[in-house]
């Protein structure tokens, strides 16, 4: 089945909310056919393909394991109260396993959309991550940037989050830090469930306590409906809260892509990527089988046409 790779212009008050806050809600710009080809591909890889991949990750055990060594585990007053709690589950690189998650990576409107805002010329796929936060999850995703995970340099990189249903106030929306990705500093890498990091580096320092401390910080918190998306830079702060919603699990996706700017860069940081298969070296283009063009601008073209 083809699907319309179109979508309505991204405008210039769009591209520059994006460059000045680092994050733009883009409404109603993805045709509903695509969601429904999003959502088929994450109730496969979280019920079908669950437990057959290894980078997919429990986030609900890994909360369970954090307390037990005495990490503070994020929580508050009405997740702590949920009597039957859901899970938090998400998958790295799905693309490389289900075929309707790839086909939205990769034919959707999204590359494009992602040229548009870095203003670029080309656009790089890099990776996904889908995310399944069951009704009645009592987890935070802690505030965090995308960069520490990454191998990657350059400013042209971005998450795109899509969810294939609507998203409020009380089904664990996303939650940005505006202006944060001009801050400069490379933070920790932290375990999403709790603010400890997972990793010790020179160079990197710890994210604040963000979640205690709200009233310091220009915190958005942004609702959607199917057929938007959320665009983000990766230095960018951003997490949520559980899903306190008893019936409405929260389905969603973040595809990452990169423009003209973007190196490649290993990152210490960076959990295992058993899943990359490349010879890149620091300082490369992005361009391989990996990592594959899937938008040029003089020529409008996405991967696997």
């Amino acid at each position: 089945m083809s699907l319309d790779q179109r979508h309505r212009p991204v405008t210039e008050a769009e591209i520059e909310r994006y460059e000045s806050d680092g994050v733009v809600l883009l409404h109603d710009i993805i045709d509903p056919a695509w969601l429904e080809v999003l959502r088929e591909g994450l109730r496969e890889v979280f019920y079908s393909q669950w437990g057959q991949h290894a980078v997919q990750y429990d986030s609900t055990a890994t909360a369970r394991e954090a307390a037990a060594a005495g990490m503070s585990v994020l929580s508050d007053e009405r997740s702590v109260a949920i009597q039957e709690p859901g899970r938090f589950l998400s998958a790295i690189s799905s693309w490389t396993y289900n075929d309707k998650i790839r086909r939205v990576a990769l034919q959707s409107p999204l590359a494009s959309i992602a040229g548009a805002l870095f203003r670029s010329n080309k656009v790089n796929y890099y990776d996904d991550q889908v995310l399944l936060k069951e009704a009645g999850t009592k987890e935070y995703t802690a505030f965090h940037t995308d960069e520490p995970y990454y191998h990657l340099s350059g400013q042209q990189v971005c998450g795109m989050w899509v969810s294939p249903d609507p998203v409020g106030e009380d089904n664990s929306p996303m939650r940005y830090v505006r202006g944060s990705h001009k801050w400069g500093t490379f933070f920790l890498p932290n375990v999403f469930v709790a603010q400890d990091p997972m990793w010790e580096g020179e160079g990197m320092v710890r994210l604040p306590d963000i979640e205690g401390n709200e009233d310091e910080y220009d915190i958005v918190t942004i609702t959607s409906e199917p057929g938007d998306v959320i665009v983000h830079h990766s230095n960018l702060i951003h997490g949520s809260k559980p899903n306190y919603h008893t019936t409405k699990a929260r389905w969603a996706s973040s595809f990452r892509y990169a423009g003209d700017d973007v190196r490649y860069k290993f990152h210490p940081s960076a959990p295992p990527q058993p899943h990359h298969h490349h010879d890149l070296v620091d300082g490369d283009v992005l361009d391989s089988d990996q990592f594959p063009v899937v938008w040029r601008r003089d020529q409008a073209v996405t991967a696997d046409d």
